[in-house]
């Protein structure tokens, strides 16, 4: 996927220049964010993410520090879910879809995948690294942000709080 690679390598130089950058000031994601589905290609169907606490987590499989949060956000998914968390996990990794699933799998990942769509990385960039993981609100607002490898114990006080 060419598309990614770019992505890749624009993510790399807008993490460089973003220390140069004021605070994000806070913002509510739009409400025509987009995911393609990490299996098929296909829009992700994002209807069902309004009015409910959401957790973004970019990842890479490539990321040490991502697949070290993984097992720990599929408990929190786990943990979570039946109270109104939903953890969508978009892939930074332009890995084929196959090769990607297995390594989730094995890192015990059971929520959805997806590759993030041109509006949603648009709004919410820099990423100033990878992992990055996002806490919004019911409301579309956000709550948290958590670059680098997160702090297990901080995340999920950020969640249990805002449930």
């Amino acid at each position: 996927m060419p598309g990614l690679r770019f992505l890749t390598i624009t993510l790399f130089l807008g993490l460089a220049l973003s220390s140069c950058r004021p605070a994000l000031e806070p913002f509510r994601l739009p409400v025509d964010m987009s995911f393609k589905d990490l299996v098929s290609g296909q829009p992700y169907d994002t209807g069902s993410l309004r009015g409910k606490l959401l957790l973004i987590n970019f990842w890479a499989a490539w990321s040490p520090a991502s697949t070290k949060e993984l097992p720990e956000l599929a408990e929190l998914a786990k943990r979570f879910g039946p109270k109104g968390l939903v953890l969508l996990g978009v892939c930074l990794d332009d890995a084929p879809p196959a090769e990607l699933l297995v390594f989730a799998e094995r890192q015990g990942v059971r929520y959805p995948l997806v590759w993030p769509g041109e509006k949603l990385l648009d709004e919410i960039q820099p990423l100033e690294t990878i992992p990055y993981t996002i806490l919004i609100g019911n409301d579309g607002k956000i709550l948290g942000r958590f670059r680098g490898p997160f702090k297990p114990r901080d995340l999920r006080e950020a969640v249990e709080k805002n449930l």
